[in-house]
């Protein structure tokens, strides 16, 4: 690869659509937000958009990475300049990975439920250094549309098992029910169940695997191997938080993130040692700015410009449905006119 091309793929960039096929439906909500049309071919089971993504499918194939506009893969183009894209001290610390993955999910049908193992399961039985701690930020919600967090009661392992094994409507109705609407942030703890309504579309921060435990199966047509990530079933429900999540639990993996003036976090506290959201919002008619950071930055509402750096500064007009990838090299990034945006960005 030559140095021009190297510093040509660490400037602020356009991410293409990079949407793997997946066992469950939706997908429409994504091509509208970033303003593609629906092609005559769509099947209708292209339900994430995997965003700066260094994470291969568990299984279905095993795609995800990104590809960047001249072939080269995102893991291949930090490799080649991971000071300048990640920032030296995250290097340092971290290697030349990102440690996030960034979507845009949309529910066409309600998911399974499901879990994911945190950090410590992760790296005891699945050798991996990470877990898949995630977060919804509420793009789009149909009214009444829900999603569900929890279990409201603390549940036997051996009455979890026996609902598992009988895959019906219990699992489900043991959950925390949430309505949601747009503006609304949750943290999903490693080990805690869940389930994403139909209807709600959400950008979605996690760490950056593919690893699920689906508690619910059958009805999706996922074989046991895939749904218990290899392991056997009393093992993968040992990574299963069986509760209680309680009101006041709930209520601080929640935020509103449409809450934030100016500029401030999008997500509640807890959700730092894993990554980071920012809302840059300058519709208050005064530029915001935020400072250097490797970014999936999505621009959520309205237009405006986004400026990079100050030696040689870099403007782009963005609008919704407009989604960039900025490196720590392209400097300090400052947004102006009616315009909001996201920046996902690593743990510091």
């Amino acid at each position: 690869m030559s140095e021009t091309t190297v510093s040509d793929l660490t400037r602020p960039s356009r991410l293409p659509l990079n949407t793997p096929h997946r066992f469950y439906r939706g997908g429409t909500r994504i091509l509208d937000f970033r303003g593609l049309d629906v092609p005559a071919d769509f099947d209708d089971h292209r339900p994430e958009d995997w965003l700066a993504s260094t994470t291969r499918l568990f299984a279905e194939g095993g795609g995800g990475v990104t590809v960047l506009d001249d072939g080269t893969t995102l893991p291949d183009a930090l490799a080649a300049d991971p000071d300048h894209w990640l920032g030296p001290d995250h290097v340092a610390a971290h290697g030349v990975e990102p440690g996030l993955l960034t979507k845009l999910l949309d529910a066409g049908e309600r998911l399974p439920v499901h879990s994911h193992p945190d950090r410590a399961f992760a790296a005891a039985h699945l050798d991996c250094d990470h877990g898949k701690t995630e977060a919804w930020i509420v793009l789009d919600a149909e009214p009444g549309a829900c999603v569900w967090l929890g279990f409201r009661d603390e549940l036997p392992a051996d009455e979890l098992a026996e609902l598992v094994e009988a895959q019906d409507d219990r699992l489900l109705e043991a959950l925390n029910r949430i309505e949601v609407s747009p503006g609304d942030a949750l943290l999903v703890p490693g080990g805690q169940p869940h389930a994403i309504g139909e209807g709600v579309f959400v950008l979605e921060l996690q760490e950056p695997t593919d690893l699920s435990v689906m508690l619910e199966h059958r009805r999706f047509g996922l074989e046991e191997a895939h749904a218990f990530l290899g392991l056997t079933v009393p093992r993968a429900l040992e990574s299963v938080d069986r509760g209680p999540l309680t009101a006041d639990g709930l209520a601080a993996l929640r935020r509103r993130w449409t809450d934030v003036s100016g500029s401030g976090h999008a997500l509640p506290e807890q959700a730092a040692e894993f990554f980071r959201a920012e809302v840059l919002s300058s519709t208050t008619g005064s530029p915001v700015s935020g400072a250097a950071a490797f970014a999936v930055v999505v621009a959520v509402d309205g237009q405006g410009l986004l400026t990079t750096g100050s030696d040689a500064p870099r403007t782009t007009e963005v609008a919704r449905g407009d989604v960039l990838l900025v490196p720590h090299g392209a400097g300090d990034v400052r947004v102006e006119g009616e315009l909001t945006v996201i920046r996902c960005m690593p743990s510091v």
